[in-house]
């Protein structure tokens, strides 16, 4: 079984938190550090992929400049990130675990809709979409990046965040999508703390990993 280093920030702005995962990745194709799993939440933010549709009609009108805006390397679309979201970034040597971008993709769902399981939640996938519904509505988004076969970027899960800023934006380029979150569900705030622990550990059973969570990140 491979050991994964678990990196745990706590509320980090995107800038910072890039940063950190470009020089994690210059580390792992290096050689010079582990596997690692950073999960972590942002301030409020949106971030577009290489995939992003340029127009967005309410973003254009509403976009307020208090959300930080950044355009990345990922793939994928438009989202938003921000506080009550858990997010998570693997840096990873993929060959370890699957030859397949696909079945990657799909191993990062099936880390959510186990997750959600675990809260009597029943999430599913959506044939020809990437990310986890629950009823319709969207729950989790994916977006990665592959550089010499280390991953990049991940996935994130709305767990208590606020949701209104997705009105702003066509998520993920899905023209209608809804999104929801686990709190809106179970019409409850959860613990983010718990959350995060089920998140990491379904993270090491789909991937079939030690994770090292004795390590905390300080920067």
């Amino acid at each position: 079984m491979k050991k994964c280093l678990l990196l745990k920030p706590g509320l980090v702005e995107y800038g910072r938190a890039w940063d950190l995962q470009k020089r994690l990745f210059d580390e792992r194709v290096n050689n010079r550090m582990p596997d690692t799993l950073i999960v972590l939440q942002h301030p409020p933010t949106y971030t577009f992929g290489r995939r992003s549709n340029e127009y967005q009609p309410a973003f254009n009108k509403h976009y307020n400049n208090d959300i930080a805006l950044y355009r990345v390397d990922r793939g994928g679309g438009p989202t938003y990130h921000g506080p009550g979201q858990l997010v998570a970034y693997p840096i990873l040597g993929l060959r370890s675990y699957t030859p397949d971008y696909y079945n990657y993709l799909r191993m990062l769902e099936d880390v959510t809709i186990l997750t959600l399981g675990g809260y009597n939640i029943r999430a599913e996938r959506v044939r020809n979409y990437t990310g986890v519904w629950v009823d319709g509505k969207k729950i989790s988004s994916i977006g990665v990046r592959i550089i010499k076969g280390i991953t990049m970027h991940g996935l994130s899960l709305n767990v208590n965040n606020d949701l209104s800023p997705f009105d702003w934006i066509i998520p993920c380029n899905i023209a209608g999508v809804v999104m929801t979150s686990m709190s809106e569900i179970l019409n409850n705030t959860l613990s983010m703390q718990k959350v995060e622990t089920d998140l990491v550990n379904n993270f090491a059973k789909v991937f079939d990993l030690d994770i090292c969570n004795d390590v905390q990140y300080t920067s």
